[in-house]
């Protein structure tokens, strides 16, 4: 999904900006329509061109469909691995040693919710009755108010983050957000803002606020600032500012939609230039086979702290172990990585991804790569990947394997 909304905004076909997950189906599902493409774009396209957007437009209005009319509302997963995953990108890839679960979601005009529960085994070996992703939103025209335990992703990276990357346990939060019309200033716009509990971080509360625009087609940003508090004081109080953009690339006519994007990142006083993320991704198709590129490189600058220990990039480091707060990558101080997606005709899916990262005294090397496919009514996703003894808590070379199979009906 993210894929081929990304190859439609960098094709200047939404008109809002797509710079931060979950996504609202009203801030972009209408811009998909074949009518209002046909209404926005009234120049001669491309056959290859067309119809690279045409599958993506089709993936997207698909899912939609299956969301509108509720269809397979109920879910079961499980998942296996011989070792929990270390790494964090953006995807589904599973982080825990095994998860049993299931879930049922129900949408309508004015409110969804979802009810999900897993039985599974964390990072430190201790078993656990969890509840992640259930939710209860409610919606009233363009505002929208939403609790539960959300897994977030808030700027442009895909195999780095910033400024907002949670997976496999997300806190306890409550959002309320804002869907603005076009305005001359900021185009089209929204706001949000999020105040959650995270457990075993350190810390007793977050609270974040994003500000999102697309001043125009080919061109978007959003403006965060998310502040970490600890009664207790072991840990410091802490605030963050950031930045994140996007600006789409010409292509011509040819059957490409590519775009060059930024994070910048404080320091956790909020007055520094810290950390900056710089990428560019690109999507193509191939005899109806979606290809997506992504190439990023996280920088650290001066002013970054030369401890984070009592800081929230802690989290960072507790990614690994699964537990709750705002996980990102904040905490490298270089990484490179190159990553390959790929969504064939007959809905399998392939990701390629290599990394290197260095922090503190280490640097290490991971690559990683997955196999999805459907089987029997199901999805069944293989995944292996191996990290280098360079690797912070590691002594030898690690390789993971890892299995994941998702049944909706």
């Amino acid at each position: 999904m993210r894929a081929d909304l990304t190859a439609l905004s960098d094709a200047g076909e939404l008109s809002a900006p797509i710079n931060q997950y979950p996504l609202r189906w009203s801030s972009f599902y209408d811009d998909t329509s074949v009518q209002h493409q046909n209404n926005v774009d009234q120049r001669p396209i491309n056959g290859a061109r067309y119809q690279m957007l045409n599958t993506a437009r089709s993936h997207v209005r698909y899912q939609g469909q299956a969301a509108k009319f509720n269809r397979a509302p109920i879910a079961f997963d499980a998942y296996w691995a011989n070792d929990p995953s270390t790494s964090l990108d953006y995807g589904d890839t599973p982080r825990h040693e095994w998860s049993v679960g299931a879930a049922y979601q129900y949408m309508s005009n004015r409110f969804a919710f979802k009810v999900a529960n897993q039985y599974r085994r964390d990072a430190n070996g201790d078993d656990e009755y969890t509840w992640q992703g259930t939710y209860l939103a409610l919606n009233d025209g363009r505002w929208l108010f939403t609790l539960g335990q959300i897994e977030r992703w808030w700027g442009q990276g895909w195999q780095h983050n910033l400024i907002w990357g949670n997976q496999s346990e997300p806190a306890p939060s409550a959002s309320l957000s804002y869907l603005g019309d076009d305005n001359l200033l900021l185009g089209y716009w929204s706001f949000e803002t999020v105040y959650q509990l995270p457990e075993k971080t350190g810390y007793d509360t977050h609270w974040a606020a994003r500000l999102m625009s697309q001043p125009f087609r080919l061109f978007q940003h959003g403006v965060t600032y998310q502040k970490w508090q600890n009664p207790n004081g072991l840990y410091q109080t802490s605030e963050q500012w950031a930045w994140d953009a996007k600006l789409a690339l010409p292509a011509s006519d040819f059957p490409l939609t590519h775009a060059l994007y930024t994070e910048l990142a404080t320091d956790y006083k909020g007055k520094e230039l810290a950390a900056t993320v710089f990428g560019w991704s690109g999507q193509t198709e191939i005899r109806q086979q979606s290809i997506r590129l992504v190439l990023e490189q996280q920088t650290t600058h001066h002013g970054f702290e030369s401890s984070l220990a009592y800081t929230p990039a802690i989290d960072q480091s507790l990614s690994s172990d699964q537990l709750g707060g705002n996980s990102t990558t904040y905490g490298l101080n270089e990484s490179r990585s190159i990553a390959v997606y790929a969504q064939l005709s007959n809905d399998h899916k392939i990701k390629l991804m290599t990394a290197e990262h260095e922090q503190g005294a280490h640097s290490w090397r991971n690559i990683e790569a997955s196999y999805r496919l459907p089987i029997a009514t199901a999805m069944l996703t293989l995944g292996a990947s191996q990290t280098d003894d360079g690797a912070p808590d590691v002594a030898d070379s690690n390789v993971r394997v890892w299995l994941n199979y998702q049944m909706r009906f």
